[in-house]
């Protein structure tokens, strides 16, 4: 993650106390973390800020243009990492599948200093690798991310836990963060996708850009018990929002959806997924309809 220097040992210092007490946290401090012209990274061309306190991008120049993206596979969940856990304060309780899932913010990413260390999912982190971390997907799951300052586009294996501040929605590795041109800069606006292996986008389909045929969808919750999401209906409605026909109403894969929409444009849903969480504090995720 890309932080201040004093924010960031601040935040190393904080999840080391919420990891000795809480039994359910993953191991976030042990961290984890496809095609563009070729790179070459090298420590004297870093001159960005934002990473980890004595953290940063490998001390031997390496060819990055070399290292192929990650590939979806249909691969069983992760033994660890994929239970509710608290981060100051704030509970995250993991996705049950990835289907559907696309979400816009600000990518960072994290380096040497977790090098080898344990992940969430308890695979090593490789810098190297085309990895990345997430606060709810399933571990493992695949994404697409595109960075919409250069048009670049990666695909990489979440198998880790964090970001943990506002606006940032994944970690990547080092590999991933050079190839999308944003180590110096240290974040990036950025839309994550869940792809698979039978090529399926998880939301848009294209270069996202406005299609037609896509309308957008804005998921405010998804439960197990259905008077809780009938719950979020009502509360949605008295902000005066419409609501998807069928939210709260058919269960899918055995969780009560509540969504608003669906929406002509993706800027539609970003204006009202701002609006939900300004008026009752949930974030919600833009999901593609068709």
């Amino acid at each position: 993650m890309q932080l201040p220097g004093s924010a960031r040992f601040f935040f190393y210092l904080s999840l080391t106390v919420l990891v000795g007490c809480s039994p359910n946290l993953p191991e976030i401090l042990s961290r984890s973390g496809t095609s563009i012209p070729s790179q070459k990274a090298s420590p004297a061309s870093y001159s960005g800020g934002g990473y980890y306190k004595d953290d940063g991008p490998p001390s031997e120049t390496v060819d990055i243009a070399r290292i192929p993206d990650a590939v979806p596979q249909n691969a069983p969940r992760s033994r660890t990492g994929n239970n509710p856990y608290e981060v100051f304060g704030k509970r995250y309780v993991p996705m049950e599948s990835a289907r559907g899932f696309e979400q816009t913010g600000y990518a960072s990413w994290y380096g040497k200093k977790f090098h080898g260390k344990r992940t969430s999912s308890g695979e090593p982190y490789d810098m190297f690798a085309m990895t990345a971390a997430h606060p709810t997907l399933p571990l493992p799951t695949w994404v697409r991310v595109f960075n919409h300052e250069n048009q670049r586009a990666v695909v990489v294996k979440v198998n880790d836990r964090g970001p943990f501040l506002r606006e940032r929605v994944v970690d990547l590795s080092y590999a991933a963060a050079t190839k999308l041109d944003i180590v110096q800069k240290g974040t990036a606006r950025v839309t994550i996708t869940a792809v698979f292996p039978e090529g399926g986008l998880g939301g848009t389909t294209g270069n996202y850009q406005n299609d037609v045929s896509i309308q957008y969808l804005v998921q405010v919750g998804a439960f197990s018990e259905q008077a809780n999401a009938i719950s979020l209906r009502f509360e949605l409605a008295n902000l005066g929002l419409e609501l998807y026909p069928r939210s709260a109403s058919e269960p899918r894969e055995g969780l009560f959806v509540v969504s608003i929409g669906p929406f002509d444009s993706r800027e539609e849903a970003e204006a009202v997924q701002k609006t939900i969480l300004a008026s009752i504090g949930k974030q919600g995720i833009i999901r593609a309809h068709q």
